[in-house]
């Protein structure tokens, strides 16, 4: 506990320079409503469940800037999957300090790899791979703590030390986890990542470690976007061997036309030790058509041929069609 009041100290003492800076500018504070709405008819192939209309997830909060300096982010879900219950979903306040750094404390997206700390409604399919769902470790994508970001030139970085339990989670150990991601720009079309996350996860009465090593890239030249991640995770347990998964996925975008896109994903998810994906625990191929009228507002159809090796209910193949309003 001292330790945590110590770390954010410097913080409160920038916070309070920072407003008195700008305290005399007439223009702040500014505010704007932000939020999307997800609307979904689904249809599971060999499955009991029926097709349904459904809302998958509404959001809605405020966005801005208290000072030149000093901005914050609080978002709301009223519906949020898996189970439909309101959540929180960002909480977080930004002190931009330099080009070089900004600081943000709170609730926010944890920066490891590509599709975690993205917004879903920036996702090219209607939902994150269910390989990337299963490697991560915080709930909603999101944690609780500090996180220092900035760029330089070529080179982006983001390094967070938070609570470890994810979103909305009441933290169970004194240890922090420490993550973040790098990024260079190698050239107009080719971006490159490297992820990291070390932490501790209770196990009944004990603590174990927990890691991962991720990389990503995104290619975007005209009309097409290609993009994949690849995460290798470590859990270490009680009385028996670690357990490691390795998993991937690429997507493909192209852009038939100004408003749609045509994409292609395969994923595959491994949760043994042996990274040989000639036996993948899981896999899927995904195909789909975005038609953009305005913005982030679409309407999509996704189409999934899953394959769970180790689930004792095998998923049918699913079709999703989206409606997707953005405000």
């Amino acid at each position: 506990m001292k330790y945590s009041v110590l770390l954010f100290l410097p913080f409160i003492m920038l916070l309070s320079f920072a407003s008195a800076a700008s305290a005399q500018d007439g223009e702040y504070p500014s505010y704007q409503v932000t939020g999307f709405m997800q609307q979904h008819f689904s249809w599971e192939h060999d499955s009991d469940d029926p097709a349904a209309f459904s809302i998958h997830r509404a959001r809605v909060g405020l966005t801005g800037s208290l000072t030149d300096m000093i901005s914050v982010n609080i978002v709301a879900g009223a519906v949020e999957p898996p189970d439909r219950t309101p959540r929180l979903v960002n909480g977080f306040v930004d002190l931009d300090l330099h080009p070089m750094l900004t600081v943000r404390t709170g609730q926010f997206l944890v920066p490891f790899g590509l599709e975690g700390p993205e917004p879903i409604f920036r996702n090219p399919a209607i939902e994150r791979t269910e390989t990337i769902q299963r490697l991560n470790v915080h709930a909603m994508f999101r944690d609780i703590g500090i996180q220092a970001f900035g760029s330089h030139e070529n080179v982006t970085y983001a390094i967070a030390l938070v609570n470890g339990t994810g979103a909305n989670n009441p933290e169970q150990i004194d240890p922090k986890d420490l993550l973040g991601r790098f990024g260079y720009q190698a050239s107009s079309e080719l971006n490159l990542g490297l992820s990291f996350h070390i932490g501790q996860y209770p196990v009944g009465n004990v603590e174990r470690d927990r890691f991962r090593l991720g990389v990503d890239a995104t290619y975007r030249a005209d009309e097409l976007l290609l993009r994949g991640e690849y995460i290798f995770r470590k859990d270490q347990r009680v009385g028996t061997s670690d357990r490691d998964h390795f998993g991937g996925y690429l997507l493909a975008g192209y852009d038939l036309t100004d408003e749609l896109q045509a994409i292609a994903r395969f994923e595959m998810l491994h949760p043994n030790s042996d990274a040989d994906f000639s036996d993948a625990g899981f896999t899927s191929i995904t195909a789909g058509l975005n038609y953009y009228f305005q913005g982030h507002n679409r309407v999509s159809v996704n189409y999934e041929i899953r394959n769970d090796r180790r689930s004792q209910h095998d998923p049918g193949n699913l079709l999703t069609v989206q409606m997707q309003v953005a405000l």
